[in-house]
């Protein structure tokens, strides 16, 4: 069945360019609408294949057909619950594929110098950097067959974007977690003991406390406090039950015999519990993979957030494109792109998700290898 988000007609679940015509054209927001109900009518049978192949072959039928697949492709890609956007600082801005440069001002004195009476004030030390990343391209193909469209298997239409958009996602989830991880357990360049952000302790609240204190104590260049407060623990699966009894403290009362459970915030009850899933993926150290948590800083808080995604400027959804006809009619007029190709009849798609990463400044995190 089509899915209940393809008859929301608000527009959301459309990518840029279509949503832009859907709001501004009410002709073709009502038949959008109008073809989602003819699909989802002839794959309950109320219309005959045959009309259906004849209504396909109509010019204008593929490209709505179009939109309630890009629809489709979205609707899998939006609610889909990742980690990232907890603790990685969000970049929508790059304008193409070349290194992007991401510069700063280090401010190395951060308090004021006292001077005396007539005294010239000193000059702050100024010490400009850069961190550099690309954005790269991300893509995948999918193909079903003319027959299958015409046989009323109309749910790869529906069921195979929407996993392209879930596959999309997950793309960008697996990059982040990449930049904080490697095989042995937390990146060994990111977190180390000259950083000052290595830990090796189980997950518990004494062991959060301590991470805690480390992350209060990372300074700047010129030895001053940056004020960072743990805002995101980042854990895999394994350790998502854990996470949260050491965020929430239930406390049980036994009140005329009867037990009374009472969920009360803990010490660390403005901590969000962000559960990473590639973390367990990526580390193949069988004794840490499962084991190995972070604590964040709120990236919005940061001049320089511990990790940043980056989005091509334009292009931060997934776009989905479709391959044309490599037939022509011979009684001339241009064929329909669902008529599938001239060799083996086959409808074409492509998912092209485009997404790049760096992990920047190591004093907006702590990561421990759980042991």
């Amino acid at each position: 069945m089509i899915g209940k988000n393809l008859f929301e007609t608000d527009g959301h679940n459309l990518s840029p360019t279509l949503r832009e015509r859907f709001e501004s054209d009410p002709e073709y927001r009502q038949r959008l609408v109008e073809t989602i109900q003819y699909i989802d009518d002839f794959r309950r049978g109320r219309i005959a294949p045959a009309r259906f192949a004849e209504t396909m072959s109509t010019s204008d039928f593929p490209g709505l057909l179009g939109g309630v697949i890009d629809r489709t492709l979205l609707g899998g890609y939006r609610p889909y619950p990742t980690s990232y956007q907890d603790w990685c600082n969000i970049y929508r801005d790059a304008k193409d594929f070349r290194e992007l440069e991401r510069h700063y001002l280090d401010l190395g004195d951060g308090a004021l110098t006292k001077v005396k009476e007539l005294e010239e004030a000193p000059y702050a030390h100024l010490d400009e950097g850069k961190f550099a990343y690309k954005v790269e391209k991300y893509e995948r193909k999918f193909a079903f067959s003319w027959e299958a469209f015409i046989n009323d298997d109309l749910s790869a239409l529906t069921t195979i974007p929407a996993r392209l958009g879930v596959a999309a996602k997950r793309t960008t989830e697996k990059l982040a977690t990449s930049l904080i991880c490697d095989a042995n357990g937390p990146d060994a360049t990111f977190f180390s003991d000259a950083h000052g952000n290595k830990l090796t302790l189980a997950l518990n609240a004494a062991n959060l406390k301590t991470a805690a204190g480390v992350m209060a104590d990372l300074s700047d260049k010129g030895d001053e406090p940056i004020f960072n407060d743990p805002a995101v623990l980042v854990v895999p699966p394994a350790l998502k039950i854990t996470a949260q009894e050491i965020v929430k403290t239930i406390q049980t009362e036994i009140a005329s015999g009867t037990d009374t459970k009472i969920t009360t915030p803990g010490l660390f009850g403005n901590l969000k519990v962000a559960v990473a899933p590639y973390i367990s993926k990526i580390i193949t150290n069988a004794n840490v993979r499962k084991k190995a948590w972070f604590l964040f800083a709120d990236p919005a808080q940061l001049e320089r957030p511990a990790v940043e995604i980056g989005f091509l400027r334009g292009y931060e959804e997934p776009q989905l494109t479709m391959k044309s006809p490599d037939a022509v009619s011979i009684g001339g007029g241009e064929l329909s792109p669902f008529a599938g190709s001239f060799d083996k009849g086959a409808i074409e798609f492509k998912v092209t998700h485009i997404c790049g990463g760096k992990a920047m400044d190591y004093r907006g995190a702590v990561g421990s290898f759980g042991q």
